[in-house]
C-alpha cells in the first residue's frame, strides 16, 4: 500500500488516499522547527508560511520532483505526512514506512550539513559549526538506515541541493561510512539475505530521538511488524528480539559481544551514555551496539543443523533450547549430567582467512537450574557445532531443556 497522505508538489497541499501514485520521498535529518501535519493541512497556514524557513526543505524537495522527467506530482515527508497525534495512524505508519520508501520512484537523501566538492568526493564530513570535525548528522540517525536501504533508486543532495550522486554512484563512500557491503547498496545483492547480526551491526552507534525508535526504526530491515509502545524505553529492543524469535531461526541474533568502548551509544542522551560491561548476561543483547563486531557473521542454510522440538523459545526464565537427553553431548557429561561450563554452538558462521566457514560458539556457565552467558568481552569462538539427537532409535527424540536466563536492562531508572 502507498502512503496514506502525500504532498502535491505544485500546490503543497496534503491529499489523502491518492490512487496508484508515483511519488518521491525525502530522507533527511530533523532539525529545528519542522513543519507538522496540522500546519501543512491548513490552507491558511500554508498561505502565510509558504516562504518561511521551515517550508524551504519541502519546497526544494517538491521542486526536484517537478523537475524530473516525467515530473512527479507527489512527495512524502515524514515530518508532515503523518498525524502523530493519532496513535493508531502513527503505529501503522511506523510499521509501513520501509515499504513506502521501497515503493517510491525516487528517494532524495538531503544532507543539510554537507558541502559537495566533486573533486574530493567528500560526502560525510559535516560543515555544521556545532559539529566541528564530525560526520554528517544524517549518518548517525537510526531512521536513515532503512531510508538508505529500502529505496530502489536514491539520489543524494548537499546543503544547497547540489546533486552529489546516486546511491549506486556513491556506494564505495557509503560503504566506508556505514559498513554496509557495496553489493547491498548497488542492488547487486538483496540485503535481506544478510544475517540478523549483520543488519544489527549497521544500526550500532546510531541514535534516535525516542529511545524506543532504536527498535522501531529497524522493523523493516528485519521484515517484521510489532506493536508500538512509546514509554517502554529500552525494553522495546528486548521485545523486538523476542518477537523476532517467534518467526526466525536465525541464531546470529545471539552472536554479539560487549562493545569495545563499554558504552551503548544508541542510547546516548545529551551527556549521558549508558555503560555495559557485566561479567555475565543472557542471550539477548541490550542494544544494537553489541553487534558492532558481528558484521561478518553469516547464516549458511546448507550447514544448518535443525534444533530439536522446534528450536528455541522465550520463557519466563529466559531463552530455552531443547537439548539431546543422552550422555557425552555439549551440555551433558559422560554420566549424562549437565555440565557446569558449556561451549554452546550456534547456527551461524564466520569465514576464516582460509576462506572456510567456521561455526560460532558462545560460553555458558551453570547457575542453579539455568545458565548464564559469560566471557562477553571475548571474540566469538569458532568451533563447536550444534548437535542433533538422531541416534536413540525413537521417532521423537528425547530432550532436556537448557534455559539461559535473561536479565532486565534499563539504564535510565
Amino acid at each position: 500500500m502507498p502512503p496514506t497522505r502525500l504532498i502535491n508538489t505544485s500546490t503543497y497541499a496534503l491529499h489523502k488516499n491518492v490512487e496508484s501514485p508515483k511519488y518521491a520521498i525525502l530522507s533527511h535529518r530533523w532539525r529545528g522547527p519542522e513543519v507538522t501535519f496540522q500546519q501543512l493541512d491548513s490552507t491558511e497556514w500554508r498561505t502565510i508560511n509558504l516562504f518561511t524557513q521551515p517550508m524551504k526543505k519541502i519546497r526544494d524537495a517538491c521542486k526536484k520532483a517537478r523537475e524530473r522527467n516525467p515530473p512527479l506530482e507527489w512527495l512524502w515527508v515524514d515530518t508532515c505526512c503523518i498525524d502523530k497525534t493519532n496513535n493508531v495512524e502513527l503505529a501503522s505508519a511506523l510499521n509501513s514506512m520501509f515499504e513506502w520508501y521501497f515503493r517510491a520512484a525516487v528517494c532524495y537523501g538531503y544532507l543539510y550539513d554537507v558541502k559537495w566538492v566533486a573533486s574530493s568526493r567528500q560526502i560525510s564530513k559535516s560543515t555544521d559549526p556545532e559539529r566541528p570535525g564530525q560526520e554528517s548528522a544524517w549518518f548517525e540517525r537510526g531512521w536513515t538506515l532503512q531510508e538508505l536501504l529500502a529505496p530502489q533508486y536514491m539520489e543524494f543532495y548537499d546543503a544547497g541541493w547540489n546533486f552529489m550522486g546516486t546511491k549506486k554512484d556513491l556506494a564505495d563512500l557509503l560503504h566506508k561510512r556505514t559498513g554496509i557491503a557495496e553489493q547491498y547498496l548497488t542492488g547487486a545483492s538483496n540485503f535481506k539475505a544478510a544475517s540478523v547480526a549483520t543488519k544489527m551491526s549497521w544500526m550500532a552507534h546510531r541514535t534516535t530521538t525516542e529511545i524506543e525508535d532504536v527498535a522501531y526504526s529497524i522493523l523493516g530491515l528485519l521484515n517484521m511488524a510489532m506493536e508500538i509502545r512509546y514509554g517502554e524505553g529500552v525494553k522495546a529492543f528486548m521485545r523486538l528480539q523476542r518477537t523476532l524469535m517467534e518467526s526466525s531461526t536465525d541464531e546470529s541474533l545471539f552472536a554479539w559481544t560487549t562493545p569495545t568502548s563499554g558504552v551503548l551509544a544508541c542510547y546516548r542522551r545529551d551527556e549521558q551514555t549508558p555503560e555495559f560491561s557485566p561479567p555475565h548476561w543472557g542471550l539477548l543483547a541490550p542494544s544494537p551496539d553489541c553487534f558492532g563486531k558481528s558484521s561478518d557473521i553469516v547464516v549458511l542454510p546448507d550447514l544448518y543443523v535443525p534444533r530439536l522440538a522446534g528450536g528455541y523459545q522465550w520463557t519466563q526464565g529466559g531463552v530455552q533450547f531443547q537439548m539431546p537427553l543422552k550422555s557425552g553431548t555439549e551440555v551433558t557429561n559422560f554420566f549424562g549430567l549437565p555440565r557446569k561450563e558449556v561451549t554452546f554452538g550456534l547456527n551461524c558462521w564466520r569465514y576464516g582467512t582460509d576462506g572456510k566457514p567456521y561455526n560460532i560458539s558462545i560460553e555458558l556457565l551453570k547457575n542453579g537450574n539455568v545458565y548464564r552467558r559469560v566471557k562477553l568481552n571475548d571474540d566469538l569462538k569458532k568451533g563447536a557445532k550444534p548437535k542433533t539427537n538422531n541416534s536413540l532409535g525413537f521417532d521423537q527424540a528425547l530432550t532436556r531443556p537448557l534455559t539461559i536466563s535473561q536479565p532486565e536492562f534499563d539504564p535510565f531508572t
